[in-house]
């Protein structure tokens, strides 16, 4: 498989967020690289199409458990 990018084996900074990336990381792998970087690839400022944003609907530290399951655990600490 040849990537449609252009990786290079040596540290730096990678494009998370390009299409290529997987291919790239596969490409690295299967050559055994140790490190790879995406300073030469011509798409090294593209953004993955299917990026998406992601929303916190619930910021609270705590989640509501179900009564039973709430009863399992304080039984389970009172054994202690």
């Amino acid at each position: 498989m040849e990537p449609k990018a252009k990786p290079i084996p040596k540290r730096g900074e990678r494009n998370i967020h390009c299409p290529f990336y997987n291919d790239c990381l596969d490409y690295a792998v299967k050559h055994s690289w140790q490190s790879w970087n995406c300073c030469q690839c011509p798409h090294k400022v593209m953004q993955s199409t299917t990026e998406c944003e992601y929303d916190v609907n619930d910021t609270g530290p705590y989640y509501d458990l179900p009564p039973n399951v709430a009863r399992r655990i304080r039984k389970n600490e009172s054994d202690i």
